[in-house]
């Protein structure tokens, strides 16, 4: 499966990113997040690893993301592994008059229980990214954090 999103935020690209690779403001824009932890490498560097444990309201599910490709202020790519699935993030920043333009390349491979789920419900992919975005805008254009959401 893949898709694109992509949103417009009222910030400068300076002041996006300065918050998209703060860790201690990813509980703000990632609804749902209950646990953050670095398990290998330099924080924030490509090879770094953290686990993710995230509340997605049917289930809570632990992820691991790796970064794969890093050119700040444009381009930020992750991997992410859980139980039947892998997915590729890869993020592309540009400023546009004073704004920034956020477009999200997403690229899923399912097996297992989670192949049928795609099958089955494939939007829920989608609008997980799109609250993701969405709560991200939200938190850096008015602070409200999806962390109370």
């Amino acid at each position: 499966m893949k898709y694109i999103e992509e949103i417009t935020i009222n910030r400068t690209l300076d002041k996006v990113i300065e918050v998209f690779k703060d860790e201690g403001q990813l509980k703000h824009w990632q609804r749902g997040l209950l646990k953050s932890r670095s398990i290998h490498g330099e924080a924030g560097e490509v090879g770094s690893v953290r686990k993710l444990k995230i509340d997605l309201d049917l289930s809570t599910i632990t992820m691991r993301e790796e970064i794969i490709h890093k050119n700040l202020p444009h381009e930020w790519f992750a991997e992410y592994r859980s139980a039947g699935l892998i997915s590729i993030q890869k993020n592309y920043f540009s400023e546009v008059e004073g704004s920034t333009v956020w477009r999200s390349d997403s690229k899923f491979k399912f097996s297992g229980y989670m192949k049928m789920i795609s099958k089955l419900l494939p939007s829920i992919f989608k609008e997980r990214s799109k609250i993701v975005m969405k709560d991200f805008k939200d938190y850096i254009e008015n602070g409200n954090s999806a962390s109370l959401k």
